[in-house]
């Protein structure tokens, strides 16, 4: 135990790394518009830089690096931070909002969420990002169907380099990470930078265990200063058991950290634990972008990419019924047996972009892409009791899918005097179907067979007055429209439809020492799929369409240099009402009849109507840091009926970081942090669902996470 604790007091990651650094990264970004132009537009927005990316980055996820931003909520189902992970903005999941990677579309084709588990340590690799709440602006991917976060990694370094960052935390967390740079070789033409990653944890919650291996392979090739060829390789494989399921209320009362994923529950009373109750996923990311001037300010990208994923979750089933393995024929209807539930699939296409920002009092920009997704679903029984199973080759059940999509987008920002006008329009056309493989029906999988089309144009349109240099006031109107999901065509007996959604925003921004952002919006849907209380086959909430809902909301973020460079403070604020209107829902008796039952307005489910944050930054001596931020969010239900055994308690929670660089001359940086989680050893509940009853997701109490970062 000693041992731990002097290793975690010494070992810390940096959360800031060289100026030196910085400038180098920043000044190579490759994305056509940038995060700089998206922060002048007249819409929500608000960008996370590589510095404060770094000032957290000691092996959780993406989302949980992003948890001080204004309007999120994140969750971990291993309550730690590392693992299956989620974000919500404005109460909406990533189901919901669109997310790139260097303007390629990182959401599911098919679940239209994001798995952040199956890109370890991604944050090492990210140069900036930037969270546009509403509709936001065109891009490439799928519908922003409440925000949208661009991820834009770093290009090759300039300069050779050689960084090795380790950490050291709670619940055995260990994270190394080894990156290298050439620097501009073979004349200055080529740079290729290099990152190896691998993070491991126990997690919070029982055996919850993470084993995480991630490797980013990045080429700059310059033929001259017009034309350039970057190759980007990102690889992610993750290993996790299984922690989906959740708890309920009592159980929280009497074993919060409860695990029944996996649990084999024997004749004589006791349970056992199935070993590798895992799912097990790799994923493979290929890009390769011409970016081209071609004088008089026109520049264009052209990226293809391709995507390959693979893995499979593993079951343990306690007297299963064999039929629905469509292997009624052996002579026992029921026994113990393993499965093996694969996802293969494939997606590629290209993302084209065209821009002048200098076109007199123009600036335009115009894109088009393609993309197709192919994915295979097929179940495997390794293992049956009591009987000689052989057959590893055989599916009981064998599905396929094709997702086909085609966009384009025009936009424009004009300036006149102190207005800048903002027009943007996009099209996009979806074509979905999926069927069976021959002799892969299976009456008890939930899926059953469906193609649709879809076209959709969506208008937005915004104006900004700058009252100077520093005071803008805005105004932005749009359109948004996204297509049902795989599990929505599936889990239904009517036609799901597609969701339509008007976003009004209205703001003002302010810089200086006192810089601020005020935004109110209302966000009107029509349409919209909700969790319906029912699951299905794998735990998965079924989703049903409603007629009309909105959210309505004020939002503010600020930060307040009290003395400049050495004392600041900052702080957010979302106050929020959601809403279904006239909501109803699909009731059913024992003998399976439904009937309507109406509820009135109630509130959404998932969506908090307070969210705040306040924090302060200090550097009491050169290169000493310290970082405080509280979060406070408030209650929330977990289904659309508001019933009294489904709310999620309110929450807050403190955490506290300390940063220290120390100048070597032979290093270009060495640094060392320690971050204390949940500094008040709350014990809360950040995310849940509702099946007859709550079912909760519980974070960890205080923990802690410290390391190191040498760079040569």
């Amino acid at each position: 135990m000693k041992r731990s604790i002097i290793l975690l007091s010494l070992l810390t990651v940096s959360w800031v790394n060289a100026q030196e650094y910085d400038s180098i990264q920043e000044s190579e970004a490759i994305d056509l518009e940038g995060v700089n132009i998206i922060e002048k537009l007249p819409i929500s927005v608000q960008k996370i830089t590589k510095k404060e990316i770094n000032k957290r980055n000691l092996g959780q996820d993406i989302p949980t690096l992003m948890n001080q931003a204004t309007s999120v909520v994140t969750s971990t189902d291993t309550g730690t931070g590392i693992g299956y992970s989620s974000i919500r903005i404005r109460g909406l999941s990533e189901r919901s909002i669109n997310v790139t990677l260097n303007g390629v579309p990182l959401n599911d084709a098919e679940s239209q969420g994001v798995f952040w588990v199956n890109m370890p340590d991604m944050a090492s690799s990210v140069n900036a990002m930037t969270i546009q709440r509403g509709v936001g602006t065109s891009s490439n991917g799928m519908a922003a169907f409440g925000a949208s976060v661009n991820v834009e990694t770093q290009n090759p370094s300039a300069i050779p380099f050689a960084e090795l960052a380790t950490s050291f935390g709670s619940f055995n967390t260990q994270k190394y990470t080894v990156q290298a740079g050439t620097g501009k070789i073979l004349n200055d033409k080529l740079s290729i930078d290099a990152r190896f990653s691998k993070i491991n944890s126990d997690g919070y919650v029982d055996r919850s265990s993470s084993d995480l291996i991630s490797y980013d392979v990045t080429a700059l090739f310059e033929l001259n200063d017009k034309t350039k060829f970057r190759f980007q390789n990102m690889y992610g494989r993750q290993e996790t058991y299984q922690t989906w399921n959740g708890v309920t209320r009592s159980t929280l009362e009497s074993n919060r950290t409860f695990n029944s994923a996996g649990a084999i529950y024997n004749a004589d009373g006791s349970i056992s634990y199935y070993d590798n109750q895992v799912d097990n996923y790799r994923q493979n990311h290929y890009f390769l972008s011409w970016l081209q001037d071609f004088g008089n300010d026109w520049n264009s990208n052209l990226t293809l990419f391709y995507r390959k994923g693979k893995g499979y979750y593993e079951e343990y089933k306690q007297d299963d019924r064999l039929s629905k393995y469509k292997l009624d024929n052996l002579g026992i209807d029921k026994t113990d047996l393993i499965r093996r539930k694969w996802l293969d699939n494939d997606f590629y296409g290209f993302n084209l972009e065209v821009e002048n920002q200098k076109l007199g009092d123009f600036k335009v920009f115009f894109g088009i892409g393609a993309n197709e997704y192919k994915g295979d679903h097929f179940g495997h029984v390794l293992w049956m009791k009591d009987y000689n199973w052989t057959d590893k080759d055989y599916k009981f059940y064998n599905n396929h899918s094709t997702k086909s999509q085609v966009s384009a987008y025009a936009k424009a920002l004009y300036n006149l005097d102190k207005f800048d006008f903002f027009a943007d329009l996009q099209y996009r056309y979806v074509n979905y179907k999926a069927d069976y493989y021959p002799n892969g029906e299976n009456q008890d999988d939930d899926f059953e067979p469906f193609s649709a089309n879809h076209n959709f144009v969506n208008p937005k349109a915004g104006v900004n007055f700058n009252l100077n240099s520093k005071n803008t006031f805005y105004l932005a109107y749009g359109i948004s429209q996204r297509e049902p999901r795989r599990t929505d065509y599936e889990n239904q007996d009517a036609t799901p439809k597609s969701e339509f959604l008007e976003d009004y925003e209205i703001g003002y921004k302010k810089a200086g020492r006192l810089s601020f952002n005020i935004n109110g919006y209302f966000m009107n849907y029509k349409d919209q799929l909700v969790p319906s209380g029912r699951l299905n086959d794998v735990g998965s909430p079924i989703n049903e369409n409603i007629g009309r809902s909105y959210r309505l909301g004020l939002e503010l973020d600020a930060n307040y240099q009290i003395i400049e460079n050495k004392l600041s403070v900052l702080g957010n604020l979302t106050w929020s009402e959601n809403v279904n209107k006239d909501y109803y829902e699909i009731v059913y008796d024992a003998d399976w009849n439904s009937s309507l039952v109406f509820h009135g307005d109630t509130k959404t489910a998932l969506s908090p109507q307070l969210i705040a944050g306040i924090g302060f930054n200090a550097q009491p001596i050169k290169g000493f840091n310290i970082n405080w931020f509280t979060k406070y969010v408030s209650k929330q239900y977990l289904e659309n009926t508001q019933k009294a055994n489904g709310v999620l308690d309110a929450y807050s929670t403190t955490d506290l970081l300390f940063s220290y660089q120390i100048p070597f001359k032979k290093l270009k940086n060495f640094e060392l942090s320690f971050l204390v989680n949940n500094l008040f050893d709350k014990k809360y509940e950040s995310y849940g669902y509702y099946y007859e009853e709550g079912f909760y997701f519980p974070q960890a109490g205080i923990n802690f996470l410290g390391g190191i970062r040498i760079r040569l």
